[in-house]
């Protein structure tokens, strides 16, 4: 089928509105969890202590070291990934059904976070394994499907964007997010998905996949006796784990400001992340990758020393937003640092290399120490944020002294 053909032209929509669903499901629940699971019984929640409102979150990053391996071996070698996609949607539905019914019983007067963790924990990993799965299932079809992936990919995920606003402008207008009313959206959603998914471009297996040992990266650890590289990882190690702190603990800690409807102030984010998405290109151009990656760190101190001051107006319309400048200017920049560093033999593995250390053991270590730091820090049910804040400007502080003492860009390489 030529580029020309009617059929080929409606790809990329069709490849649109999958990643507008996925990141729908995805923001149906990941921001309000931490407030459902954190709230007392006698506010209508399950009562979870920081630590274990981390600990449940940590499931995320315990589903990023498994979900390679097995995507990799059925989606290469043995089922399409629209139908693998298509399966797991309707698998997670299945999962979130549960949790939410779990969850329900043990919420309230019938508060036991004792009785409801290890459960909770045990569903919500598998549900992460099942997740993480088809983030990279939507980034296949994407790349195997469009004409000029390189180009054009950017396009499509930036929907998946926009689907996590909206989804967080409902849930803010009209769900009860100290509930399971947000685990049945995900549910619900998941079901669109799976029907949705069946109706993607037919991506068969390619009958191979990868040795087990570039799935994880194994032959580019020989770019650590690169000095770039190391200070790249390290800084984004550390970044991707202080991280936690905002993404578990923004929304109650929002919501303890008296500001209103917190999960559509929360989208002010990636308001600013798809606009800076857009003018990436341009500041790459004008500041060099270097500058706009600082930039990135920079925002990301700046939001937590906001959060640290409290002052509400602020925290809205200036820290809030910083996460998403930060998000485009030094998280998705990495990828192309990855790219321009690594020879072309070694990019792929590069890249899972990075990918599962900064989202793997990174995320289980800002989960544990962002529970117990919250934790060591309430008394009462009352916590000493401004405490919390400032640790994390701190160590986002010392990672942009460390990237741009360390630092060096390096050329584009010539490719063929």
């Amino acid at each position: 089928m030529t580029a020309g053909t009617p059929r080929r032209q409606y790809i990329r929509p069709r490849l649109m509105g999958m990643m507008f669903l996925q990141y729908f499901v995805l923001g149906a629940w990941v921001v309000t969890l931490a407030k459902y699971l954190g709230t007392p019984g006698a506010g209508g929640g399950l009562g979870f202590s920081p630590t274990g409102v981390a600990g449940i979150y940590s499931t995320f990053a315990l589903g990023g070291l498994i979900a390679p391996l097995f995507t990799g071996l059925l989606a290469d070698r043995y089922v399409a990934a629209e139908r693998l996609l298509a399966g797991l949607q309707l698998f997670m539905a299945g999962l979130m059904v549960v949790c939410a019914k779990w969850c329900s019983w043990h919420e309230g007067p019938l508060a036991d976070p004792a009785k409801a963790y290890w459960p909770l924990f045990g569903l919500m990993l598998v549900y992460s394994i099942a997740n993480m799965s088809t983030l990279t299932l939507t980034n296949v079809l994407g790349f195997r499907n469009l004409v000029d992936p390189k180009a054009k990919f950017g396009q499509v995920r930036l929907v998946g964007t926009f689907g996590w606003v909206v989804a967080g402008l409902l849930l803010a207008l009209a769900f009860d997010v100290v509930s399971a009313q947000p685990l049945y959206l995900a549910a619900g959603s998941s079901v669109v998905m799976a029907g949705y998914s069946l109706s993607l471009p037919h991506t068969p297996p390619k009958g191979f996949g990868r040795p087990l040992s570039e799935v994880v990266g194994l032959p580019a650890v020989k770019l650590l006796r690169d000095p770039a590289f190391v200070v790249f990882a390290v800084v984004t190690f550390a970044c991707n784990g202080l991280n936690q702190f905002y993404a578990v603990f923004s929304n109650p800690y929002i919501t303890g400001l008296g500001i209103q409807h917190p999960e559509a102030i929360l989208t002010y984010a990636q308001w600013v992340e798809m606009g800076c998405m857009a003018v990436v290109p341009f500041l790459l151009h004008r500041l060099g990758l270097k500058t706009v990656m600082a930039l990135g760190l920079v925002g990301w101190v700046l939001r937590n020393g906001l959060l640290w001051w409290g002052h509400v107006p602020l925290v809205v319309y200036v820290a809030i937003p910083m996460h998403g400048l930060s998000y485009a200017f030094f998280g998705m920049l990495g990828s192309i640092f990855v790219d321009r560093e690594a020879p072309p033999h070694l990019r792929a593995g590069a890249q899972s290399l990075v990918m599962i250390l900064t989202n793997g053991p990174a995320l289980l270590i800002g989960n544990t120490v962002a529970g117990n730091l919250v934790a060591s820090n309430t008394a009462e049910g009352v916590t000493d944020w401004p405490a919390v804040w400032f640790a994390s400007a701190v160590g986002y502080a010392v990672a942009f002294v460390v990237f741009v003492l360390f630092f060096r860009e390096p050329p584009e390489r010539a490719t063929a």
